[in-house]
């Protein structure tokens, strides 16, 4: 028999798959929409085919596998490119096909049921992975024509139980061992290693000639199902799909995410650089926020300090002595490597090379920065025993987050999201505020923050999706990790409330082409918020305002409990970047109007006089 995968791709040169005969295809779908073939290609660059392959194979003394990997420019397999692949199996006359995925939609794919019901009409079983989510629906696993797979607490791999007549089955999705590409394995664990369990199962009673058709097929199922065996993830038990959950898989070991998410406890002293930068100015203006001294501050040469721009009594020096460096442990670095100029580039590498000369550590926002760093270690032979803290999540420290934490995130703790309509407009100054407020008023308060130097102003973690992005994860994952994160604050704070906010705007003030949904919508949908709290500019009309928040609560069920204005209008002019500041006149004037067109307090976030509005405005609508 010839059994099809659908998925990544496989490693056919991995020794798990010696014994099979492999070959296969790559439909590839281009940035014009196009799905091209191509033959005898199918190598796993992903990892999550090869271990598929090498479960189907684990029932088996050997197998044939036809293999179509499924790719496209933008690394999103989409509801055509599926279906494709499900009529180039037909063509293959395979004998059973295995998909270890499916599509989210609200919508029946109506070409890939036609597919899926061909594959029926022909006699060919499809097994496809349900979501660990009963509740969404996913296809090819909703059809009516195809073998839904779910995962439950199994031990024996060969075991598996069907749970109605509409053959929903659950196979061992639990932690397990499986092969990756480049002979190497990994733990893993879902429905999409359920549904090989249950493929290898149904092909090893194949080729002991005990079915032969779908009907037959459907028989044996029922024959050899274990009753025993209680579900995880299907639709008739409460109990959640998420694996992750459960408690033999999760250590629920806190210091090990607080060496993740938080810089080294090791940090007491430290010094800012560069001066000029938004996120350092940040820093200075919130520093009572600060988890660490700042004793301090570090310009470039050829910078013009800009009188506006306040040191609040930290020294600042553009040039340092040796006796400076005896001031700090730690040399908080900014995107340094966007200074234009190359002398004050050149003296950024001639201060990061003197700090690791001395062993000092450093907390960083910019993955170049790290990769000079860890470069100039490599190249000069320097013997560094500082620490490094980047701020970034990526997939090694998702896996750390998944093994230590829940992902799944089911609480009545209230939770606010700061969002704007615009850059520039101190979202992230008014997250600070509403903690200090709140605070202030004898509540716990949780700070989940998308700003890098949310790390050193008191964030329980940091997500910083926005300039320079340093979350290097699918955006499918976002919601699990955030969820684990919101589950690490409550664990470590037990507060009272959750705060987070955006980078930047909301939606695009022009039209513009996307092929996706913008990250900020992603963001607060995986966050979920209660309520929300808008930045707006003077400059904004009202109907875009409302666009913004309409977009947000359109994926929520939230509402806006005030808006905050800023004075400042930031107007673009012959490639130049202005920011002119409205007069006390100008400012009252378009608070008074913005009030009246929105019907919600508007205020200034910085105004002392409005903490009681904001602690009013929150506390009823959280009485609700």
């Amino acid at each position: 028999m010839t059994i099809g995968i659908i998925d990544t791709g496989v490693d056919y040169t991995h020794k798990r798959l010696k014994m099979c005969t492999i070959s296969g295809i790559t439909l590839f779908k281009n940035s014009q929409g196009l799905i091209m073939t191509k033959n005898e290609d199918f190598r796993d660059n992903k990892g999550h085919g090869t271990g598929i392959a090498s479960i189907i194979n684990s029932h088996l003394e050997s197998c044939s596998l036809f293999v179509i990997k499924l790719d496209s420019y933008n690394s999103i397999i989409s509801e055509d490119l599926l279906t494709e692949a499900i009529f180039k199996m037909i063509d293959r006359n395979v004998n059973i096909i295995n998909i270890s995925m499916g599509i989210n939609s609200e919508i029946i794919p109506e070409r890939m049921q036609k597919a899926v019901n061909a594959c029926h009409e022909k006699g060919i079983p499809v097994f496809a992975a349900n979501y660990y989510d009963a509740t969404k629906q996913c296809f090819p696993a909703n059809f009516s024509n195809t073998f839904s797979i779910g995962t439950g607490y199994i031990k024996e791999k060969q075991k598996f139980k069907v749970l109605n007549n509409d053959f929903d089955i659950i196979a061992k999705g639990g932690f397990q061992r499986v092969a990756v590409p480049d002979h190497s394995f990994a733990f893993s664990v879902g429905t999409s290693l359920a549904t090989a369990h249950i493929t290898g199962i149904v092909c090893s009673a194949y080729t002991r000639n005990e079915w032969r058709t779908i009907p037959d097929l459907k028989k044996w199922l029922k024959e050899n199902s274990d009753e025993s065996i209680f579900s995880l993830t299907k639709h008739d038990t409460p109990v959640t799909r998420n694996l992750l959950n459960i408690r033999e898989y999760i250590r629920e070991d806190l210091t090990v995410l607080d060496g993740i998410l938080k810089p080294s406890e090791k940090i007491k002293k430290t010094a800012l650089f560069p001066f000029d930068e938004k996120e350092i100015q940040s820093v200075i203006e919130n520093k009572e926020h600060s988890e660490y001294e700042i004793s301090l501050i570090i310009d470039t040469p050829r910078n013009i300090v800009n009188k506006e721009k306040s040191t609040r009594g930290i020294p600042l020096k553009k040039k340092l002595e040796d006796g400076d460096f005896s001031l700090f442990d730690t040399l908080i670095t900014g995107y340094f490597n966007d200074l234009k100029d190359e002398v004050n580039t050149l003296f950024g590498l001639n201060l990061i090379r003197e700090c690791l000369s001395r062993n000092k550590n450093f907390i960083l926002w910019d993955h170049s920065v790290k990769d000079i760093i860890t470069a100039l270690i490599k190249n000069e032979n320097i013997d560094y025993k500082g620490e490094l803290f980047l701020t970034h999540i990526d997939n090694k420290i998702k896996k750390k987050i998944y093994a230590n934490i829940s992902s799944s995130f089911e609480t009545t703790i209230p939770s606010i999201c700061v969002i704007g309509t615009n850059s520039r407009q101190g979202k992230f100054t008014t997250q600070l505020k509403i903690k200090k407020i709140l605070e202030r008023n004898n509540y716990r308060v949780s700070f989940i923050s998308t700003e890098p130097q949310g790390a050193i102003l008191g964030a329980d973690s940091v997500f910083p999706f926005g300039h320079k992005s340093s979350v290097n994860i699918d955006a499918e994952e976002w919601y699990h990790v955030i969820n684990a994160l919101k589950n690490y604050s409550k664990q470590k704070k037990k507060p009272d409330i959750l705060i987070t906010g955006i980078q930047s705007g909301v939606i695009p003030k022009y039209p513009v082409y996307a092929n996706k949904l913008p990250e900020k919508l992603i963001y607060t949908n995986a966050f979920y918020p209660d309520a929300l709290i808008c930045t707006i500019s003077p400059d904004d009309t009202l109907d875009f305002i409302e666009k913004t928040t309409s977009a947000v609560k359109s994926y929520n069920f939230c509402e806006v409990l005030f808006y905050c204005l800023t004075p400042w209008v930031i107007k673009h002019e012959k490639g130049i970047t202005l920011k002119l500041k409205l007069s006390p006149e100008e400012y009252e004037e378009r608070l008074h109007f913005f009030a009246e067109g929105l019907n919600k307090p508007v205020i200034d976030i910085k105004d002392e006089k409005n903490s009681d509005l904001i602690i009013k405005q929150i506390q009823n609508y959280f009485k609700k």
